[in-house]
């Protein structure tokens, strides 16, 4: 099974015959490299964690350039895209607890929360969005336009034998049991300086065998900025020097 990151929380998982892929987004950073709307082209099926701008945005796009690939998300997103332009018959509602089988993936929807964004976080922001004011008009309407209305989801993927657990966003569900055995835990990174602090009590629950971050890179300034994953890496290392912590890089696939 292969893992590439796309940059972002865009992520595909190949396991040789079918391809998955979740919360496209062609980064509107353009000093960043990116993948043009044409690369997530030739997958199986997309899903979406949740609907803010930088999961969904460019879904209309891509179901121009990819005529048959379905979209599987929650209402909220569902309604956006409805709205955006995207066929009713391409958009597959799924609910948390839901159950597929893709292929060789079975893929199991569970319910999870979008981070809470801090006020450190915030005011790194705050002095690119005074210059970039036009831009930070344009996304705050965006986001107004792409509510994720309460409706997170993460995923449990299961294929030749392994495990993945993919977030979108990290807060997890009150009440809500995850997988105990985690071969790869992909972990959102982004929106908060504290995700150390905050997921630090889900690694010692849940022992994942791997990490590999993504959602930290500045893919869509003002509102991004890059967030160091080491503060982190340093924490998983220093409680369980046995998880193997993956930064990745754009477009490497990685093999599990």
């Amino acid at each position: 099974m292969k893992i590439t990151w796309y940059g972002t929380a865009t992520v595909g998982i190949d396991d040789g015959k079918t391809k998955l892929l979740f919360d496209p987004f062609v980064r509107m950073n353009r000093r960043m490299e990116t993948t043009p709307i044409e690369g997530f082209a030739g997958f199986d099926a997309v899903f979406v964690t949740h609907g803010h701008l930088d999961h969904i945005y460019s879904i209309p796009a891509l179901v121009q350039v990819d005529q048959t690939v379905p979209v599987y998300c929650t209402n909220t997103p569902k309604k956006t895209l409805l709205r955006r332009g995207v066929p009713e018959e391409r958009i597959h509602t799924i609910r948390p607890d839901d159950e597929l089988q893709i292929g060789g993936f079975k893929i199991r929807v569970r319910r999870f929360r979008h981070i809470v964004f801090d006020p450190i976080y915030i005011l790194t922001v705050v002095p690119k969005s005074i210059v970039m004011f036009p831009r930070l008009f344009w996304q705050a309407y965006m986001n107004h336009q792409m509510p994720e209305g309460g409706e997170i989801v993460a995923y449990e993927i299961e294929a030749e034998g392994k495990k993945v657990f993919l977030t979108g966003s990290f807060r997890e569900y009150p009440g809500e049991e995850y997988p105990q055995d985690i071969d790869l835990f992909i972990l959102a990174n982004g929106g908060s300086v504290f995700v150390p602090e905050k997921v630090k009590g889900f690694i010692d629950k849940y022992r994942p065998k791997k990490i590999l971050v993504d959602h930290f890179d500045n893919a869509f300034p003002p509102v991004t900025r890059t967030v160091s994953v080491k503060r982190l890496q340093k924490t998983v290392e220093k409680r369980h020097p046995e998880i193997e912590f993956i930064v990745p890089q754009v477009c490497e696939p990685i093999e599990l």
